[in-house]
C-alpha cells in the first residue's frame, strides 16, 4: 500500500519544476501525487501532458484534475480525491519545496508515536527560494533537549491562539495522518470551528482529538511571493477572513475549554488591533466593530452576537459557504497505522 498521497493545490506554473524536482529527490519514494489545475485555461495540465517538465513528471506517480478555480476549494477537493486511500497525506503548496529527507523523516515521526500530523521547521525565502529567515519557536520549544516533541494542548493553544501567532507552519511543512485529514475543518453552518485559516486552523480542529508532533528540523522552504494566499488584498472577502480567523478561534478555543476567559480576551484584542489597522473604512468589518462594542462586557453574549456575524460573512462568498458534501470520515482500525507504516519500504 503506498504510505503518502501528496496534493498539489496548483495555479502557479513557474514554481512547479523545482517542486517537482524536490519531489523527485525525496529518498523516501513510496508515495504518489494528485495535482488539482486551477491555473488560468489549464496550462499546467497542457505543460504535464507535452512534458515541459521532462523526466521530472515522468518518474512521479502523477494524477492531474481540473481544479474547482477556487483556492479554498481546491483544497477540500483533493482531499476528497484522497479519501483516505493512504496512511499519510501531505499538502505541497505550489511555490514551497521540502527537502530530499523530508519524507523519510515525517514517516518516521509517525512511526514512533501516533499524531494528527507531524509539522517540521521551515525557512522562510524571498521568490528566489534560497532559505534567508525563519520564525522565532515558544520558550518550551527552546527547552525541549529532543529532536521530536508533542506540545500538550494547553501549550499548543496558548502559544497559536493565545498569541495570535501561527509558529507552526503551512500546510506544506505538514504531513497529516489519515485519522488528522479526516478532521480538516469544512465551512460551518451552524457553529464556530476551527475554520479560517487553512493550516494553522488544521491543527487546531485535529489536536483535540491526537497530539501534533514537532520536528525541530529544517525540511523545507516556504517561499513569500506577491501570488500567493496570504499576498492577497486586504480588502478581499479573503482577507477579512483571515484577520477574523484569530477572534474565530479565540472564542471556539474558549467555548471549548482549551484556553482560559483571560486569554481569550487577549487574544481577541490583539486580533482586533490587526484589523482596526487594516480594515477602518471597510464598510464590512464595521459590522464586527459595533458587534464589539455593544457585546464586549461578557464573552457569551459577545460568543452568540459574533457567530451570527462569522456565519453570514462565510455564506456570502461560494468559496467560503458551508457545502452539503461531509468530509471524509476517518478510516477505522487507527491503530493498523503504526504497523502499515514500519512496513514502508524506505
Amino acid at each position: 500500500m503506498t504510505q503518502i498521497t501528496t496534493l498539489i493545490p496548483a495555479y502557479k506554473k513557474e514554481y512547479l519544476g523545482p517542486l517537482f524536482l524536490a519531489l523527485r529527490r525525496q529518498s523516501f519514494k513510496d508515495f504518489k501525487v494528485i495535482v488539482s489545475d486551477d491555473s488560468p485555461g489549464g496550462v499546467i495540465t497542457d505543460m504535464i501532458r507535452n512534458r515541459h517538465w521532462g523526466q521530472l513528471t515522468d518518474e512521479l506517480n502523477i494524477t492531474v484534475v481540473r481544479g474547482p478555480q477556487n483556492a479554498r476549494r481546491n483544497h477540500e477537493q483533493l482531499l476528497d480525491l484522497w479519501a483516505g486511500s493512504t496512511p499519510l497525506v501531505h499538502f505541497n503548496l505550489d511555490d514551497d519545496l521540502i527537502y530530499p529527507e523530508f519524507y523519510r523523516t515525517h514517516v518516521a515521526a509517525h512511526v514512533a508515536a501516533p499524531c494528527c500530523a507531524s509539522v517540521s521547521q521551515r525557512w522562510l525565502s524571498h521568490d528566489d527560494g534560497v532559505p534567508a529567515w525563519t520564525l522565532p519557536l515558544p520558550d518550551f520549544v527552546h527547552e525541549c533537549n529532543g529532536h521530536v516533541l508533542q506540545p500538550t494542548t494547553e501549550e499548543l493553544f496558548n502559544s497559536t491562539v493565545g498569541t495570535c501567532q501561527n509558529w507552526l507552519g503551512e500546510l506544506s511543512n505538514m504531513v497529516f495522518s489519515a485519522e488528522g485529514a479526516a478532521l480538516y475543518p469544512r465551512p460551518p453552518a451552524k457553529d464556530l470551528s476551527y475554520y479560517g485559516l487553512l493550516d494553522v486552523g488544521a491543527l487546531l480542529a485535529a489536536s483535540q482529538h491526537l497530539p501534533v508532533t514537532f520536528i525541530r528540523e529544517y525540511l523545507g522552504v516556504f517561499r513569500q511571493n506577491e501570488q500567493q494566499t496570504t499576498q492577497v488584498s486586504t480588502y478581499s472577502h479573503g482577507g477579512r477572513v483571515g484577520f477574523l480567523a484569530w477572534v474565530t478561534y479565540a472564542l471556539a478555543a474558549w467555548r471549548d475549554g482549551h484556553i482560559n476567559p483571560e486569554t481569550a480576551i487577549g487574544a481577541i484584542g490583539t486580533a482586533t488591533q490587526r484589523i482596526v489597522h487594516h480594515f477602518s473604512e471597510d464598510t464590512v468589518m464595521a459590522e464586527y466593530f459595533h458587534i464589539l462594542d455593544t457585546q464586549a462586557g461578557s464573552l457569551d453574549q459577545l460568543y452568540l452576537a459574533y457567530r451570527t456575524f462569522w456565519l453570514k460573512l462565510l455564506a456570502s462568498n461560494p468559496g467560503t459557504a458551508a457545502g452539503l458534501q461531509e468530509p471524509a470520515k476517518a478510516p477505522t482500525g487507527a491503530s493498523s497505522q503504526k504497523n502499515e507504516l514500519a512496513d514502508a519500504t524506505i
